[in-house]
């Protein structure tokens, strides 16, 4: 069955299955399917939303700028304009870019001639990761994490004895920033359950015969569609992990003798997920274009030695050696350069994409930490 509209029709002979991923994210389905924001337009709307619906809100009810009795105002809460402001858009650009990329890159994954698999077969796998991608389990789970998580939040806020903009009974900022945290939390949980999905889905790619085409002009030995989704996975949950460490620091004594180290590692720990995602993603890749490079390097091997051998052979007794030897040089040359292919699906600039998601929260929170041991040493 391919999904038109959200309504079940049959499937044309001949026809991949077109999966659809974000078809009951009451969000993404809203911002991508009904109001087809591109991903720029999608983090436009989460920065009007988040950043501008907050101030708005603590302006009405006298909580978005410092005054007596307010602990800590809107434009006081670092943590939250930096969440709100960068992370929440960046956040959303990343979620619809990969929204876009796994509706397309499986269908065009088997239309491209890169998944050599049985159309039946094919459809049957993709009729799988729809049903799975909008699951009930699925979403109901994103939505139990995030009334954990997000209630846990709100309960510390609230009994931290520090009067903020987002206490219960502040007015209608800290109303508003129930809502849209909540729907926040939801959408970060949902993405990440999908992520897991999606991973599994790219592994799966590569049970059936792959078309591995180690010069294609996309650098990616023809499988760039999914190296591109892994950088975005991988980008994803860098912002992600760079969100849970703030919120971490916010509600932690940072400022402590000694500092509190519990921060500091959790950062260093998502971050290195990062990279462990990425090639886990790709992994299945590797191997089979490490296996494919070994055989046909083995099989020119054996070829040179045949005719190596020979020339070994024709030269004590003076015969033509010419043949042999062109052979033995053209082989070598083949070797050569079958040693210097690829066997990951990537280039340097999708690599350099990831280390720089690394490289930005780390160096942000070794600066973070710098900052605070000089404040510790001058008191």
């Amino acid at each position: 069955m391919v999904q038109t509209g959200g309504v079940d029709s049959p499937l044309a002979a001949g026809t991949v299955f077109n999966v659809r991923p974000c078809q009951r994210d009451p969000v993404f389905h809203l911002i991508k399917d009904r109001w087809r924001l591109s991903p720029l337009g999608a983090a436009g709307l989460f920065l009007v939303v988040y950043l501008g619906g907050n101030l708005l809100f603590t302006a009405i009810g006298g909580t978005a700028f410092p005054r007596e009795g307010l602990g800590l105002s809107f434009v006081q809460d670092v943590v939250g304009l930096v969440l709100y402001g960068f992370l929440l858009p960046v956040g959303a650009f990343f979620a619809l870019r990969f929204y876009t990329q796994a509706e397309s890159a499986f269908e065009r994954l088997h239309a491209d001639a890169v998944a050599l698999a049985p159309l039946d077969e094919y459809n049957g796998f993709l009729e799988r990761l729809h049903g799975w991608y909008n699951s009930v389990g699925v979403h109901l789970g994103a939505l139990i994490l995030a009334l954990v998580v997000f209630g846990y939040l709100v309960c510390y806020s609230w009994c931290d004895g520090i009067a903020s903009w987002l206490d219960w009974g502040m007015g209608p900022g800290a109303l508003y920033h129930l809502v849209v945290g909540l729907i926040a939390w939801y959408s970060v949980h949902l993405i990440l359950l999908k992520i897991i999905i999606t991973a599994w889905a790219i592994q799966r790619i590569f049970d059936w015969p792959v078309n591995i085409q180690p010069l294609h002009p996309d650098g990616c030995s023809g499988l760039r569609l999914l190296t591109e989704m892994a950088v975005t996975i991988a980008v994803f949950m860098a912002v992600a992990g760079m969100g849970v460490v703030l919120i971490v620091f916010a509600n932690t004594i940072l400022f402590s003798r000694p500092p509190s180290a519990e921060p500091v590692l959790l950062a260093v720990l998502m971050e290195t997920l990062v990279p462990l995602v990425f090639f886990s993603c790709l992994y299945r890749a590797h191997r089979i274009m490490r296996s494919a490079k070994q055989a046909i390097v083995r099989d020119t091997h054996e070829r040179f030695q045949v005719h190596f051998l020979e020339l070994l052979e024709r030269l004590p007794r003076g015969g033509e050696i010419d043949e042999s030897a062109d052979e033995v040089l053209r082989l070598n040359a083949v070797h050569e350069f079958l040693r210097r292919l690829p066997v990951w699906p990537t280039n340097t600039e999708m690599v350099a994409q990831v280390l720089v998601s690394i490289a930005l929260p780390l160096g942000l929170l070794l600066l973070q930490v710098v900052l605070e041991q000089v404040v510790l040493g001058g008191r």
